[in-house]
């Protein structure tokens, strides 16, 4: 076991394939969302409640906590002559006709005409010590296995450093596009459920997601704002005056309800009082519907206590008429009584006879 995992951690493409299974299992999950809402809502609650009940907020709270997500997103675990276009671009020629591949043109050390030219550079060689102390006015050097700086932006998305001039090519999309799945999904099961959001506090996530507003990328600060927008109304007034650049940066880029009291507003008591019983309600409603909807795909053991549990009401209304009858019988009998006293009383109390 432990020669297979030092193997699985040696191996040079065990990131890609965590890669891989990342983006795979996170974009599955939000497609079976969105297609369950489309579907029918229950379905869509139902999903949500088996992703809660598998501790899923959690679990991705961990991840975000224990890895430092600019660094993840800077990774690249791809080969470039291991890429699909470079084995298509490999292989387009024929083989007595290939073309060598470029690369740096060393200088000769001996050649045979010593009056023949040195071969034309196709790249410029890097400056060495001397030019580069000679030349003042290019951008200075960075020394060697010092990190490049990485963009980072605050809160409110102005930069905290100079932002390159040209457009970032050489990052991780996979570990992107990974990262905000698991906003989305997290957004998902906890939008509008006031005790999935206080789960939300209880969990501290807004220290732990706080760190991808640095990265400047737009849907993963919109979905990470949105978090920090369910939180809100239940977050003291500590918290709100300590983290107004969150809020403003809410305000400003997630786009607004028609009737939304996320800021004020709203009776936040009544609703932590009512958050735990909405929920147990929503999961009875959701067992329900999959009882009525798919009753040959419980076990039967389930299947006979949902039934007895489904029966109540019917003993209830068979006692009520056996009541209605008792009722009926015995207001029967005592109009019976009543008319045997009557005909007995009858003839004693009738007037004298005048014959």
């Amino acid at each position: 076991m432990n020669q297979d995992l030092a193997a699985h951690v040696t191996d040079p493409y065990a990131g890609r394939t965590i890669e891989i299974e990342g983006k795979a299992s996170t974009a599955t999950i939000l497609l079976i969302l969105k297609w369950l809402k489309i579907s029918h809502i229950l379905k869509f609650e139902y999903f949500t409640q088996l992703l809660l009940d598998l501790n899923y907020l959690p679990l991705v709270l961990k991840l975000f906590a224990h890895q430092d997500i600019q660094q993840v997103v800077d990774s690249k675990a791809d080969h470039i002559e291991h890429s699909f276009f470079h084995f298509c671009n490999q292989r387009a020629h024929s083989a007595d006709k290939r073309p060598a591949e470029p690369s740096e043109i060393e200088v000769a050390d001996e050649s045979e005409d010593e009056a023949m030219p040195p071969p034309i550079r196709r790249r410029r060689s890097p400056p060495g010590p001397e030019e580069g102390q000679g030349d003042s006015e290019g951008p200075p050097k960075q020394a060697v296995g010092q990190p490049t700086s990485r963009p980072e932006v605050d809160e409110l998305g102005y930069p905290v450093n100079a932002l390159p001039q040209e457009p970032i090519t050489d990052f991780s999309w996979r570990n992107f596009f990974t990262l905000i799945n698991y906003l989305r999904v997290m957004q998902k099961i906890c939008k509008n459920k006031a005790h999935r959001n206080l789960l939300l506090v209880q969990y501290k996530s807004s220290n732990i997601i706080r760190k991808s507003l640095k990265i400047p990328q737009n849907e993963l600060r919109l979905y990470t704002l949105k978090l920090f927008k369910n939180q809100v109304p239940y977050c003291g007034r500590k918290w709100r005056q300590s983290n107004m650049r969150v809020i403003t940066a809410v305000y400003l880029h997630c786009r607004p309800e028609l009737r939304d009291e996320w800021l004020a507003g709203s009776d936040v008591d009544a609703e932590v009082e009512e958050a735990l019983p909405l929920e147990q309600a929503l999961r009875s409603l959701t067992h329900w519907f999959n009882f009525r909807q798919y009753p040959d795909q419980l076990p039967p053991e389930t299947k006979a206590e949902l039934q007895n549990q489904q029966d109540f009401f019917r003993r209830e209304l068979e006692k009520l008429e056996v009541w209605n009858e008792l009722a009926a019988n015995a207001a029967l009998a005592q109009n019976e009584g009543a008319g045997a006293e009557w005909e007995q009383q009858g003839p004693a109390t009738s007037g004298p006879s005048w014959g």
